[in-house]
């Protein structure tokens, strides 16, 4: 018991109060209030045998009107069941069994005008069951065809992501790498819900699809690169945003390749975006991309240190990278996230 309630404790503790949340009980209030309102309107007109109600010119007999408040209660029942699913049905079942008891209890008492009520009971349960039911099926239908959905789009990313990779020997991986740190440095600059994460990481698998266009020779040259090459390896970047700008699938799915090469003085390419103007999963992406390029070995040089790496990121926090970023990525540092690097770079 003791368990429970300390799950129960636990559970209430991580509920945070929002605005959908506060709507939410406001409207569970509303319908409360509205199913005893019926209620009450039932227990009245139920008393009330004889008796005529004028609407105008017209009359309706008393004797109906038990049947319309029934059946607004039902349809409060029901909307709990759709709106609240488990809690809302476990709370319409719960009322439904308290108002089944009440009703039995003048049966006992010989008051068989209480035997309209008691059908409406059963089928209001029916109702109920078989709303929730489909309701379930329905919501497990859709969740079902969405990850269906989602592992298609991982397996299709994961495909380009190899396709990008692969050009290059001495890159290879580097897209894999650069979603990860991605995504530990949004998780450390505040980033919790998993759903931000994920679309983060397929942003980064996917920010230098641009690469695609690019001459392998121009790619793997181990020298200097002329004006030229250079202007057409910074092309990837609009070269990548031709390709993604059109995929509805997920948003901003072209933002990191578009934008991983601003820099956050204005400097970069390829709009000259300044500050918080570039968008935050790219300002993010710069800083696990250099990262990543300074850890690894190139065919133009070696791998850095990786002491060297993190005074190289904050000698050009606030001009290459954004502050923000720079500083979580030496928390990060400083709390060792990344020391299983340390012995593969100063091999």
């Amino acid at each position: 018991m003791s368990n429970v309630m300390t799950k129960l404790i636990k559970k209430i503790k991580q509920i945070k109060v929002t605005p959908k949340l506060v709507l939410k009980v406001f409207f569970f209030l509303f319908l409360f209030f509205l199913y005893h309102l019926g209620e009450y309107g039932n227990t009245w007109a139920g008393s009330s045998r004889g008796g005529m109600w004028k609407i105008g010119q017209s009359a309706l007999p008393y004797a109906t009107l038990p049947g319309v408040f029934t059946s607004l209660c039902t349809f409060i029942l029901i909307a709990w069941v759709v709106f609240f699913r488990k809690f809302g049905f476990y709370f319409s079942i719960t009322i439904l069994t308290l108002r089944f008891i009440r009703l039995s209890v003048n049966i006992v008492h010989h008051n068989l005008m209480v035997l309209p009520g008691i059908f409406m009971s059963v089928v209001a349960l029916v109702s109920v069951i078989l709303i929730y039911q489909s309701n379930e099926q329905t919501i497990k239908t859709q969740k079902k065809h969405r990850k269906e959905l989602e592992e298609f789009t991982k397996s299709i990313i994961g495909a380009f992501t190899n396709c990008i990779d692969g050009k290059d020997a001495y890159t290879n991986g580097h897209s894999y790498r650069v979603a990860l740190y991605t995504t530990m440095l949004a998780n450390k600059l505040g980033v919790t819900d998993q759903a931000t994460l994920d679309k983060y990481y397929n942003i980064g698998l996917l920010h230098d699809i641009g690469k695609i266009s690019i001459p392998d020779a121009i790619l793997t040259k181990p020298g200097k690169l002329t004006a030229e090459e250079f202007d057409n390896i910074k092309s990837h970047a609009q070269e990548g945003y031709k390709i993604l700008k059109d995929v509805k699938i997920q948003e901003d799915i072209a933002a990191g390749a578009h934008y991983h090469h601003e820099r956050y003085d204005g400097t970069g390419y390829p709009d000259g975006l300044i500050g918080k103007d570039i968008p935050q999963v790219a300002r993010i992406i710069a800083v696990a991309d250099a990262f990543d390029a300074m850890s690894s070995t190139r065919s133009y040089r070696k791998k850095m240190p990786l002491d060297s790496i993190a005074k190289e990121i904050e000698q050009y926090s606030g001009t290459q990278f954004d502050p923000e970023v720079a500083n979580a990525f030496l928390s990060l540092y400083e709390e060792g996230a990344f020391d299983n690097l340390r012995d593969k770079n100063e091999d």
